[in-house]
């Protein structure tokens, strides 16, 4: 994987993507559990705050994390669905180009109606200097015990990542919580 700069900066410079005609002509998808991957070890090649933000049923929650549970949380993005040889088989990719945001959307959705992960969204912004992975976006359904979940995740290259889930249980309210998890200090005072 190659790493490129566009500006002198003490964070680690986005992942650089393979050309996306590449990609949708040879019928090869785009990496994103590598990305994901790349943009973790680069968030443990540096010692600086990692700031979780927690919302759940409308109650706020700040703290700053280590690693482990920085861990903990971005691996509910390395799905095993996102295998490239599970990824290429069970999903279909199509892409577009965004003239609003002038980014490239790569969107991958399952060939099975009932896959746990109902969608990958990569968004590329396009240079001449080579294309970069601005953020991935992912949806998840899936029933654990009694419950059923919906999730919404995004990943932020080099900047943060968050989840968005609403649990619902068989017998009981809904909870709805969000984990917004901080690494680029620019975006700690963000909601």
């Amino acid at each position: 994987m190659v790493i490129a700069c566009k500006h002198k900066s003490n964070t680690p410079a986005a992942a650089t993507v393979p050309d996306p005609q590449d990609s949708v002509s040879s019928g090869s998808f785009l990496p994103v559990a590598e990305f994901i991957k790349n943009d973790i070890t680069r968030v443990d090649s540096f010692s600086g705050g990692i700031l979780r933000k927690a919302i759940t049923n409308g109650k706020k929650d700040s703290a700053y994390i280590q690693l482990p549970g920085f861990h903990q949380l971005a691996n509910q993005f390395l799905l095993p669905e996102l295998d490239s040889a599970s990824f290429r088989a069970h999903f279909t990719e199509s892409s577009l180009m965004d003239e609003t945001t002038e980014m490239l959307n790569f969107i991958y959705t399952p060939k099975q109606a009932n896959w746990p992960l109902q969608k990958v969204m990569v968004y590329v912004s396009p240079a001449t200097t080579g294309d970069k992975v601005d953020r991935i976006y992912m949806e998840k359904d899936f029933t654990r015990g009694d419950t059923s979940f919906h999730q919404k995740l995004t990943w932020k290259s080099g900047e943060y990542f968050y989840i968005i889930s609403l649990e619902q249980p068989n017998n009981g309210p809904a909870v709805t919580s969000i984990d917004k998890v901080i690494w680029d200090p620019q975006h700690f005072s963000e909601e």
